[in-house]
């Protein structure tokens, strides 16, 4: 099976390269297309055999009004793109498509499988799409020091909060339209995997993902409650005493499935807490 990794990235400071390094390891840096969203980002160098395009980042209204663009239409316009292009892809003699932001991170259980490349050689499709089980990886200020990006990520970092919002349908198995953020398939319903996991490695450091919390531009943009979001779930695993996550992994995976709102039929339900939990010592050997 012959498997695509799309992401889009703009004002990255450390994940494209993990991004690469780990997709890369799994399918070949042949198979891994990177949206440079703007023609004022640089496409970065030393990842030779990466598929780069480089895209106008823009909105016509913000654009009239010289504003920054919103976040809700850079998110609608993005996923349009990484539908777009994955279905170009399926014409040209691929079988199945990933589709993440640059700091998401789909993992196969290394109690069951050697790599994600290995789960999916040996998985035969019988639904559109898959997710994994979501957790958001957070910096314990307690404890943990700020991140060095040369090292293995689970090597520094061991409490994560179980997350309906990255449990994304981003593996696919046939043409798909992605909804805003990737967080759902239009049209379609998900189908999450118990061998499967998507880490987010957005709040893995304090300084990374807060540094620009005060940026007027990102404000006016309608970033303002996102970032509040942030700074709160921080604050929560700071105060939490994190329990074990393996216990949990069936639980969650029930409640999301299960516990859904009719108008939101193809997406998970939320999680209630949600759960703050200590990361399986398994993981470590894979990011």
């Amino acid at each position: 099976m012959k498997v695509a990794c799309i992401t889009t990235v703009r004002n990255d400071r450390i994940f494209l390269r993990k991004w690469i390094e780990y997709y890369g390891s799994n399918f070949g840096r042949q198979s891994l297309f990177v949206i440079i969203d703007g023609l004022d980002e640089e496409i970065p160098a030393g990842f030779e055999g990466v598929n780069f395009l480089h895209l106008r980042h823009r909105d016509w209204a913000a654009e009239v009004r010289n504003t920054p663009m919103r976040r809700v239409v850079m998110e609608h316009n993005r996923s349009r793109a990484i539908s777009d292009l994955a279905r170009t892809l399926w014409r040209y003699d691929y079988d199945a498509v990933i589709a993440t932001d640059v700091d998401e991170f789909l993992i196969a259980d290394p109690a069951r499988h050697a790599s994600l490349d290995a789960f999916i050689q040996a998985h035969h499709p019988r639904t559109s799409t898959l997710s994994g089980l979501g957790l958001d990886v957070v910096q314990d200020l307690k404890s943990e020091p700020a991140i060095d990006p040369t090292r293995a990520f689970l090597q520094q970092r061991r409490v994560a909060v179980m997350s309906n919002a990255y449990t994304k349908p981003v593996l696919a198995f046939r043409p798909v339209t992605w909804g805003a953020g990737l967080h759902r398939v239009k049209g379609r319903n998900f189908h999450i995997h118990p061998d499967l996991f998507m880490l987010h490695f957005g709040m893995i450091d304090y300084e990374v993902a807060m540094g620009r919390a005060n940026d007027p531009n990102l404000i006016a943009a309608g970033w303002g409650p996102h970032m509040q979001r942030r700074e709160s779930l921080f604050r929560m695993v700071e105060a939490a005493s994190p329990v074990e996550a393996e216990p949990l992994f069936d639980w969650a995976r029930r409640r999301l499935t299960w516990r859904r709102r009719p108008l939101a039929w193809n997406k998970p339900a939320k999680l209630p807490g949600p759960p703050v939990v200590t990361l399986p010592l398994r993981f470590q050997s894979i990011l």
